[in-house]
C-alpha cells in the first residue's frame, strides 16, 4: 500500500503547481536541463538518419501506426509493373528508378568502386522499373 502511496504523492508532485519559489527553479531546471539533451541528440540522430539513408518504416514498427479515423477508400488494382522509368540498371536485370533507398545491387557495386554514372541508363531506351 506505501508503493501505492508513494506513486500517487510523484504523479501528484510531477503535475501539480509549485508551491515555493524553490521547488519553481528545480521544475525549471529540470525542463531546461531535458531541452539541452533535446537539442544536443536530435541533430546526432538526423546525422545518423541520413547516413544510413533510413525511413521512417525502418525505426517505427508499421503495426503500431495510430489507427486512421476517416474511411478507407477503395484501393486500385496493383499494376504488374511500375510506372516509373528505371534510372540506373546493371547488366543483371536489377534496375533503380533513383527513388527510395538504394538497392543492395548498386550499393555493394559503389562500395567495390564503381560511380552512379556507371549503371546510368541512357535516357532513349529506358525500361520500366522492375
Amino acid at each position: 500500500m506505501l508503493g501505492l502511496y508513494d506513486a500517487v504523492q510523484s504523479l501528484q508532485e510531477r503535475y501539480s503547481v509549485p508551491k515555493t519559489l524553490s521547488q519553481m527553479r528545480k521544475r525549471l531546471e529540470e525542463a531546461m536541463s531535458q531541452a539541452n539533451d533535446a537539442e544536443e541528440i536530435i541533430p546526432l540522430v538526423k546525422k545518423v538518419i541520413a547516413q544510413y539513408e533510413l525511413m521512417p518504416g525502418d525505426l517505427f514498427d508499421q503495426p503500431h501506426q495510430t489507427p486512421k479515423l476517416a474511411p478507407q477508400k477503395h484501393a486500385k488494382t496493383p499494376s504488374t509493373e511500375s510506372q516509373v522509368r528505371a534510372v540506373y540498371q546493371d547488366g543483371n536485370g536489377n534496375t533503380w528508378a533513383g527513388r527510395g533507398r538504394r538497392p543492395t545491387w548498386l550499393n555493394e557495386a559503389l562500395e567495390r568502386g564503381r560511380t552512379l554514372e556507371d549503371f546510368k541508363v541512357p535516357s532513349k531506351g529506358l525500361r520500366r522499373a522492375k
